[in-house]
């Protein structure tokens, strides 16, 4: 690791944006190419792209239940148990609906699921079987209706069988052979095999995020994640080992993003011995560590101080670990909360994925005769104010009638 001071900070994060703002020429082609041709420019890019020939987008219900054979008894017992441990998590999170009456007036706070949901599950280094636990369960719990998976067929021209048993695990019956950018594109518009959903959820490579932004007016999206990040808070009382460890974990992702903050001048040290990527930063006190993550604001952050519970309140991050046993490598796997999460600094204004990223929600208003003389000259007078003169003729009406 590089030892760096505070104010080199912001160019490092500058520089992993501007990969983002490259790759927008190319993934508005391939959007464009998506909206004209549909599956024929599918089959062009996965070509392109994947390296991969494919006969058939999607996958039929004889080779999901093959793929799920195809997952050892030992395997399909862990996913089993963490399913459970997702779904346990999850299902704690419920917005309740609520009423509010009073004298000539019902308002009435609904809550809904989303009806049609597109999860992309990238496959570009290895089988990402955790991330179909963690985009699928939230989106179950929450009571979608119809959820629909894309994910690149990058092992030997199919879907990784682990990804695609996972999915039929978790019944998930639409699946298709499709990735990067025109995966996010066909999901967002629709194909002659594809059908367009109301929202994309799932993390990805530059490309899938800059498409997710692209296509953001015709389908929802969840957040922008990927390439992954940790950052780590630490005094004296961190494990170097563990620490290491930690930060080589999540530097293992294509372009991962690890960086150290410690009041000790001796921890960082020895931890920068055994971290190859990344940076490092000497502060003096626990405030300025804050002051120096909250420029970051990590999608991972693990905090490993004497009094480390004080400093929660006030620090921004995707995802928090407390201690020295608590890694985000089991964030990413077993702890319950979706491993999904904001990066390049959105963590300062978005969260992870959950239960309420499948929700929408929305108020029922029914006013009566008696409200509105009560009341309706309040609206008048704003109206007024504000020169919408159709605005106060529509509540005038109605309280003079």
């Amino acid at each position: 690791m590089h030892l760096i001071k505070k104010e080199e900070i912001k160019n490092i994060l500058e520089y992993r944006k501007k990969e983002e703002i490259e790759s927008e020429s190319i993934v508005r082609e391939i959007i464009e190419d998506i909206k004209k041709y549909g599956d024929e420019k599918i089959i062009y890019y996965t070509k392109k792209y994947d390296k991969a020939e494919i006969n058939n987008i999607s996958l039929n219900e004889k080779e999901l239940k093959e793929s799920f054979k195809s997952i050892p008894e030992e395997m399909k017992d862990v996913i089993s148990r963490i399913s459970k441990r997702i779904r346990k998590y999850h299902n704690k999170q419920k917005i309740k609906e609520f009423s509010l009456k009073e004298v000539g007036l019902k308002i009435f706070f609904k809550v809904k699921p989303l009806d049609f949901v597109g999860v992309y599950i990238p496959a570009g280094q290895n089988p990402l079987i955790s991330t179909v636990l963690m985009s699928v369960i939230p989106a179950q719990c929450a009571g979608v209706k119809k959820i629909i998976a894309c994910s690149p067929p990058s092992y030997n021209n199919e879907i990784h069988p682990y990804i695609s048993g996972t999915l039929y695990s978790l019944g998930i019956k639409d699946v298709f052979r499709i990735g990067g950018a025109q995966a996010i594109a066909a999901m967002a518009y629709g194909t002659e095999t594809i059908p367009k959903v109301e929202k994309i959820v799932g993390p990805g490579n530059i490309y899938v995020n800059t498409a997710k932004k692209l296509v953001s007016e015709s389908a929802g999206i969840d957040l922008l994640a990927g390439p992954s990040e940790l950052v780590v808070i630490s005094d004296e009382t961190g494990n170097p080992e563990f620490i290491s460890a930690d930060l080589n974990a999540q530097t293992e992702h294509r372009n991962g993003f690890g960086f150290l903050i410690t009041t000790s001048k001796s921890l960082g040290e020895k931890i920068s011995e055994n971290v190859e990527n990344g940076w490092w930063i000497k502060v003096k006190d626990v405030k300025e560590a804050l002051e120096v993550n909250n420029i970051i604001c990590p999608e991972h952050l693990q905090i490993i101080l004497k009094d480390q519970h004080k400093i929660i309140e006030n620090i921004k991050a995707g995802a928090i670990f407390i201690g020295n046993y608590s890694p985000a490598a089991a964030g990413d796997y077993f702890m319950g909360p979706s491993h999904i999460l904001p990066t390049s600094g959105r963590a300062c204004f978005e969260s992870g994925l959950s239960v309420f990223s499948f929700l929408r929600t929305f108020a029922v208003m029914e006013g009566g005769k008696d409200f509105f003389k009560k009341y309706g000259c309040l609206g008048e007078y704003i109206a007024d104010r504000e020169g919408l003169n159709n605005h106060k003729f529509s509540l005038q009406k109605r309280r003079k009638n």
